[in-house]
């Protein structure tokens, strides 16, 4: 490990940043001092978190930090997305996690192992500043859930996949890619359409939507699918999920879903000879 002065210099630099060094040096009462000037970890990160233009989630982190995103994910979303109370052991899939709130909401829930995916380096930057804040051992992996397979990540005793499908150009491409790992339990949210009948259709918007903060609304041209729930239960059903069910109807953001695996064994790690990671 580098000299205080040397991590004192590099931790103006996010890119790259040396993480795991920066929190060795941490002391008594988490307060960090990493240079004569008396620059703290927290007020490093708030640092980070200020200099970042945008923010999805809204988060609590320890010393008094917020991230001032715009959705709410322990009042909107983790009530109502499925996430037992207890998991204990449970290797989980966190598929586009963007700043990583169920991530590392897994983790504190006591799963054995959490293995956090995204495609955007902006989300996987947010998420390390988060990552660094909390002290936690989650590591963001750069990948689209086209990639995903047994060879490379294993398999896993639960899969969260919340808020991705309604962006993808391959939506059913992307569940038969997931099936291929859940070894458990799958859990979806995602828009969907305001039909409610028992035929499985969806909408296609080929410009996209309006969407964002409601004091800041733009065209997201990257949500284009809209399926129904009857859609979305046909599509799991189709690809082997056993007991597809729409769960939590009150939810205030989109539809959530779950599904088991036809035949639950415990989540694995890829063999080290296989895991194109190594």
């Amino acid at each position: 490990m580098g000299t205080a002065s040397t991590c004192s210099n590099e931790v103006s630099r996010l890119e790259g940043f040396d993480f795991d060094c920066f929190r060795e040096l941490t002391v008594a009462r988490g307060c960090c001092v990493v240079n004569p000037e008396g620059v703290t970890l927290t007020k490093w990160l708030r640092s980070q978190i200020e200099a970042e233009p945008y923010w999805f989630h809204r988060m609590e982190l320890p010393g008094g930090l917020v991230t001032p995103g715009w959705s709410d994910p322990k009042v909107d979303k983790l009530p109502y997305f499925g996430l037992p109370d207890d998991m204990s052991g449970l290797r989980v899939l966190d598929i586009g996690h963007a700043e990583g709130f169920f991530s590392f909401e897994a983790e504190r829930r006591g799963a054995a192992e959490v293995v956090a995916l995204d495609r955007s380096p902006d989300h996987a930057r947010k998420f390390n500043i988060c990552r660094t804040a909390l002290g936690s051992r989650v590591r963001s992996q750069i990948a689209s859930v086209y990639d995903i397979s047994p060879e490379r990540f294993g398999t896993f005793d639960l899969v969260m996949f919340f808020g991705v499908l309604y962006h993808l150009r391959h939506p059913l491409l992307a569940l038969e890619k997931i099936q291929a790992v859940c070894s458990g339990t799958l859990l979806m949210q995602t828009a969907i359409c305001a039909d409610t009948s028992d035929t499985p259709m969806a909408e296609f918007h080929p410009h996209g939507i309006e969407s964002g903060p409601p004091d800041n609304r733009v065209c997201d041209t990257t949500c284009v699918w809209f399926p129904s729930p009857a859609c979305c239960i046909g599509m799991l059903d189709h690809l082997g999920f056993k007991g597809p069910e729409r769960i939590s109807t009150d939810a205030p953001v989109g539809g959530v879903f779950r599904a088991k695996a036809a035949t639950p064994t415990k989540g694995q790690p890829p063999l080290p000879e296989k895991n194109m990671w190594l």
